[in-house]
């Protein structure tokens, strides 16, 4: 069966949506499945991560028309309500098209953008093929800081899910929520990746008096008081070595902005190809996530796409969540790091002199981290899941 994957964005842009995207398709056969996305790569000359460009057919949504007059009278919040259910509608039909012309016998839609799930529904009941929802997040959640959108995404929520064939859902809370708000059974498959590069990596580890506290990835308002908290626990321990390391593309002076700020050594963001070297030197792995940031149920339901690979990593996780988040619920369910869930930088310099301290913990909870690793993020076992959920003929 041949399927269009509709995303806002795709393969090689590099965000963790388009890496699990990528990572989930670059073993099927390119003329299984189409992408479309508002994400322009027609032209196959990619600037950022060009070895992660599928070999399948790309499509362009364009900016549909819209008004860009009426914001006197109290006409704004009309305003952009047109111009968003003709988004919706001129997308549909381009969609359509594309489903059409690549004679695709199912429409796979992410979240991502408000547009794209109603559209590829549209889509799909056009062609009268089956529509699929992978929600990566919250489709009304996410729509936070824009009234509009909000107010349609809650009104058109219910409709998408009950009108997919199928759902997919990157992680147990997101599923038990869609379940409980829509009634409707959600597949999960977490956002896997090949762990082979953690397996064959030979790590030597340097003899120094450096402690290093490592994060990977973007840093925004998801994560901010979390990185307050840290430096200050760092403060709190009184103990020069310790310094937190920052693969990130961050600019310097936000970081500086969001008063993140102290024992701090800045790197680049590494390949993918560098990424488990540089988790493996790690003495203590930080994986954060707010608890004052201005969306909390996204928080909550929040599947960072290096989870599985601090898993892998065979180093201790120190994870400071709400309570109630994924990541926060996992970690402690499977006993497979240290979790701080509390918003409090002297219970968060805690859990590092835990670390630091206990070598046998550690060695318990990197062992059942690498168990979860190879269980749920294994990419073979998730393609194998995608599969089943599109009833995909000849794909593991």
């Amino acid at each position: 069966m041949k399927f269009a994957l509709v995303s806002h964005i795709v393969p090689p842009s590099g965000t963790g949506q388009s890496v699990v995207i990528y990572r989930m398709l670059r073993e099927l056969d390119p003329q299984s499945y189409c992408l479309i996305s508002t994400d322009d790569h027609s032209d196959k000359t990619p600037s950022e991560n060009p070895s992660q460009l599928l070999a399948c057919n790309y499509h362009y949504l364009p900016p549909p028309f819209s008004f860009t007059r009426g914001y006197r009278f109290g006409l704004q919040q009309l305003r952009e309500s047109v111009n968003l259910s003709l988004a919706i509608i001129e997308h549909s039909r381009r969609i359509a098209e594309i489903v059409r012309r690549e004679r695709c016998e199912a429409v796979v839609a992410c979240t991502g953008d408000v547009t794209i799930l109603p559209a590829a529904y549209l889509a799909s009941r056009l062609t009268r093929v089956p529509f699929y929802a992978y929600v990566f997040d919250h489709y009304s959640y996410r729509e936070w800081d824009n009234p509009v959108a909000r107010f349609w995404a809650r009104r058109l929520e219910r409709l998408l899910m009950k009108g997919a064939a199928g759902i997919i859902a990157p992680n147990e809370i997101l599923r038990d929520d869609l379940q409980r708000r829509f009634d409707v059974e959600a597949t999960v498959i977490h956002n896997s990746f090949d762990m082979s590069p953690y397996e064959t990596q030979e790590l030597i580890r340097k003899e120094s008096a450096e402690i290093r506290v490592v994060y990977t990835g973007a840093v925004y308002e998801a994560h901010f008081g979390a990185f307050r908290n840290l430096m200050t626990a760092i403060r709190k321990l009184g103990r020069p070595g310790i310094k937190l390391h920052l693969y990130t593309n961050q600019p310097d002076e936000t970081l500086e902005r969001e008063n993140v700020r102290g024992p701090i050594v800045k790197h680049p963001q590494e390949s993918m190809t560098e990424m488990p070297r540089v988790q493996m030197e790690a003495d203590i792995l930080f994986l954060p996530l707010a608890f004052d940031s201005p969306y909390p149920d996204l928080v909550r339901t929040s599947a960072t796409t290096k989870l599985g690979e601090y898993l892998a990593s065979q180093r201790p996780v120190l994870v400071h969540a709400p309570r109630d988040s994924f990541v926060s619920w996992y970690f402690r369910h499977y006993e497979c790091g240290v979790v701080v869930d509390e918003d409090d930088p002297a219970r968060l310099a805690e859990g590092i002199e835990l670390i630091l301290s206990d070598a046998e913990l550690c060695r318990r909870m990197v062992a059942n981290a690498l168990v979860r690793a190879r269980t749920d993020f294994s990419i073979s076992l998730s393609r194998a899941a995608f599969a089943r959920v599109l009833k995909l003929n000849g794909t593991s």
